[in-house]
């Protein structure tokens, strides 16, 4: 499977949780997403690292609580174990969330939801500056 059509079917699916139809942060909540796995992408972090980051919130997070069952093991061959699991812890840590992933013992796992966390942040605060930016008066 080549580089697009894997991209390709990683994109359909978040489309088919209507990621391109959900607001998030002066977009849609697959903008978002996307923003997120290219921040990770920048930062050269493993590719695992930025499919999680691409898939952070398909479980559902306290922000976006309304999302459909999704099996397990259809994210998993989209993205392979290491990201579903981190996917899966990162949709499930409560808020504040960064307190939450300190606490964490396992180190690659607390330093790659780190990587997460930051990177959605990042992209968080990049699409309210924008937003801000547009409704300001020239």
């Amino acid at each position: 499977m080549g580089v697009d059509e894997s991209w390709e079917q990683k994109i359909d699916f978040l489309k088919n949780l209507d990621a391109d139809k959900t607001e998030h942060t002066g977009g849609t909540l697959l903008e978002h997403l996307i923003g997120v796995h290219d921040i990770l992408k920048e930062l050269n972090v493993s590719e695992h690292i930025q499919d999680a980051g691409l898939f952070h919130s398909a479980y559902g997070t306290p922000y976006f609580k309304d999302r459909v069952p999704i099996d397990r093991d259809v994210v998993r061959k989209l993205i392979g174990n290491d990201a579903e699991e981190l996917v899966y812890i990162f949709c499930s840590l409560q808020h504040p969330r960064l307190e939450s992933i300190t606490a964490i013992e396992d180190e690659t796992i607390k330093k790659s939801l780190l990587y997460i966390h930051q990177a959605n942040v990042d992209d968080v605060n990049r699409r309210m500056r924008i937003a801000r930016e547009q409704d300001s008066p020239v």
